[in-house]
């Protein structure tokens, strides 16, 4: 059952933002920082991408973990309304794979940029390490990126212990990304 009232929840939903987000705010303005030039929003292109550079034919996706299911710390599947979220999130997910597919298909390159990893990013001690991955990503040639905070997925145990602290991680294969957003929420999740 919600804890607060219908009206009061409207209140909440209706402010929740779907652009200039705090994570597409702190890429947007390091990329243009570092001389990269994009348009922002593109609703010519499946999914409506976050950026695009065309000069380097580019996409950026920058995912908010909660809205996107990602599978990290920051997402809980809520315990109300469970049959409404989980659908909610499960469309949310396919629409993020039939996107990445689309895009792939038109011959963009795509880069994911994760909630998580913005968070981690600038919690860290070097808050360029995500910019820098996302620009040496820009600046080669492969067809796909994905950034992510180690700590908030579980990241790379070492000796069976996840780091301690934030830290970025990548993964530059579109097939595990495709993987994840197959349908798989059922109630009994988070």
């Amino acid at each position: 059952m919600d804890t607060v009232s219908p009206e009061t929840r409207s209140r909440i939903m209706a402010g929740i933002r779907g652009t200039n987000t705090k994570p597409e705010l702190f890429v947007r303005k390091g990329l243009f920082a570092r001389g990269y030039r994009f348009r922002v929003n593109c609703k010519d292109l499946p999914g409506h991408p976050d950026l695009k550079l065309t000069k380097h034919g580019a996409i950026i996706l920058v995912h908010g973990c909660f809205w996107h299911g990602h599978d990290c710390r920051l997402f809980r599947l809520p315990s109300s309304n469970v049959a409404y979220w989980t659908a909610k999130i499960g469309r949310n997910r396919e629409r993020d794979l039939e996107d990445l597919l689309a895009l792939r298909e038109a011959g963009w390159r795509v880069c994911v940029v994760w909630e998580c990893a913005e968070r981690a990013a600038a919690a860290g001690r070097d808050k360029r390490k995500l910019l820098d991955g996302i620009a040496d990503w820009l600046d080669g040639d492969r067809p796909f990126v994905e950034f992510f905070d180690t700590a908030a997925v579980g990241g790379s145990a070492v000796h069976g212990k996840p780091p301690k602290r934030p830290a970025i991680g990548k993964r530059c294969n579109a097939g595990s990304f495709a993987a994840e957003r197959k349908p798989r929420y059922s109630s009994s999740m988070h």
